[in-house]
């Protein structure tokens, strides 16, 4: 499944490789939240009705559109991706040569990103516990136990998704950040096991616009403040939490000095107590049925 929000060609890009996949049968699930129009995705959709499932909705947030996604595709195994990437034609074949391992509930694939990150020496997907700090690596070759999964190219089966609660709608604030870790820690607490696997790969263009982009820092800091002690307090134990909490102040305190902005650190304290209040409620995942929101279907059709 594919969800946007204004990115045009590079959106016509995607589908172009997602429709030359070698696996079959095949649903590309679009859940659209743009409001710019795009006449190349309407032609899209209306010359492959039997693999493009278009849906239009009137919600905004990634979790909300991923919850959606998976409650409504056609089949079992389910592969998101976002929507500025590029991949080659084995992509889906391989996501679910390692999804059908024993107990395996989800895969996380490959990223080449077009601006590099650090070298990372550990496996990947690795989760600290003592920080509540998400490892990538996810540009590794391997094939190995993972934590958790990147959020712009992962797979797992919809029966999963629903025991371990769906992908919490609290996370939605900002840029959606550790949405997928946090989802992967309880779908680990549900005992099954997630993967990568570095032959499921695509590249990752970053986009410019358009997708979740935070306007300034502080509203950053809010978002970032929010989410991660909402993994803090579910996910920690007590004699871990003291060390993250104080990895997260020096975070807030290097943005804030960094960036010059005072306001900052005062918009990450912010978000900690709203994150807090927030990890006391259980996970929150809508039911999404296409009746439900405002569905259209492109004109051409």
């Amino acid at each position: 499944m594919v969800p946007t929000l204004n990115r045009g060609p590079y959106l016509t890009d995607t589908l172009h490789d997602l429709l030359a996949q070698e696996h079959r049968p095949l649903e590309i699930l679009i859940v659209d939240q743009s409001t710019q129009e795009n006449a190349a995705l309407r032609e899209l959709v209306a010359q492959y009705p039997e693999l493009i499932s278009y849906h239009k909705v009137g919600f905004h947030g990634l979790p909300l559109a991923r919850n959606y996604g998976w409650q409504n595709a056609k089949h079992e195994a389910v592969i998101f991706v976002d929507d500025d990437i590029r991949c080659g034609p084995a992509l889906v074949s391989e996501h679910l040569r390692v999804l059908t391992k024993s107990n395996c509930g989800m895969v996380a694939g490959a990223i080449d990103e077009r601006y590099p990150r650090e070298p990372w020496n550990e496996r990947p997907g690795h989760f600290n516990f003592w920080t509540a700090t998400p490892s990538r690596g996810f540009e590794a070759a391997v094939e190995c136990q993972a934590d958790h999964v990147p959020g712009g190219n992962f797979s797992a089966w919809r029966s999963v998704l629903e025991a371990a609660g769906g992908f919490d709608e609290a996370l939605a604030c900002g840029a959606a950040l550790y949405e997928e870790t946090e989802l992967c820690l309880r779908v680990r607490r549900c005992g099954f096991d997630i993967y990568f696997n570095g032959n499921a790969r695509l590249d990752h263009l970053a986009a410019g616009s358009g997708g979740c982009r935070v306007a300034d820092i502080p509203t950053y800091l809010r978002s970032l403040g929010h989410n991660r002690a909402i993994v803090i307090k579910r996910h920690l134990r007590w004699f871990q939490a003291p060390t993250a909490w104080v990895r997260l102040l020096l975070l807030f305190a290097s943005y804030a000095v960094h960036y010059r902005d005072g306001r900052a650190f005062g918009e990450g304290l912010r978000g900690v107590s709203e994150g807090i209040t927030a990890a006391k409620q259980s996970p929150l995942c809508g039911q999404y049925k296409p009746e439900s929101v405002l569905q259209e279907t492109p004109a051409i059709l």
